[in-house]
């Protein structure tokens, strides 16, 4: 199943169910941002949760404004360079304290980090600009680390997520929105 248009931003879901008696919702998915893949969602003989996916999605649509920043740095790669040493790679010489003020002041512009298997070796981060436009950062490892930056239309972003998050809770029989 398909959720917006893979040539500017899709969900793509397959729902695989486990025969292990658990609640949560399994297959394989990935996102699409202007035609490339982000997850991968054919990883060779695994089905991955959906509930971490669904989760993260679910709060940033909920409280997108609390992620509306303007990080005074040049790029995007400036951005994600710097979310990423706040975030994951704290020094020798960064206290403990540092490394938990700056979890509570950065850890909402995390993105898929860790969002189910299907986003293992991925680091990402969003942002909302001034200009109402979603930047969407990210590293896949197992290609070529190289940094994609892009950005969509915030309508957009909402449109889509909101038709995955409805069908994730008409499948799963789960709604924690409301």
């Amino acid at each position: 199943m398909i959720f917006g248009d893979k040539d500017e931003y899709a969900i793509e879901v397959y729902h695989e169910p486990l025969d292990n008696n658990s609640f949560y919702m399994t297959g394989r998915m990935c996102l699409h941002f202007y035609g490339e893949p982000f997850g991968d969602i054919n990883y060779a003989g695994y089905v991955g949760s959906f509930c971490v996916t669904y989760r993260c999605l679910l709060e940033k649509i909920n409280d997108l404004e609390s992620i509306k920043y303007n990080f005074d740095l040049e790029t995007d790669v400036n951005i994600f360079d710097f979310l990423n040493v706040k975030l994951y790679m704290a020094d020798d010489e960064t206290t403990y304290e540092q490394i938990v003020i700056d979890d509570k002041k950065y850890r909402k512009y995390d993105f898929l980090t860790n969002g189910g298997e299907m986003f293992d070796g991925t680091i990402s981060f969003i942002y909302l600009d001034n200009n109402e436009k979603i930047h969407i950062l990210y590293q896949i490892h197992y290609k070529n680390d190289e940094i994609i930056c892009i950005q969509l239309d915030k309508e957009t972003f909402i449109n889509v997520t909101k038709e995955f998050i409805k069908w994730y809770e008409s499948t799963s029989n789960i709604n924690i929105t409301k």
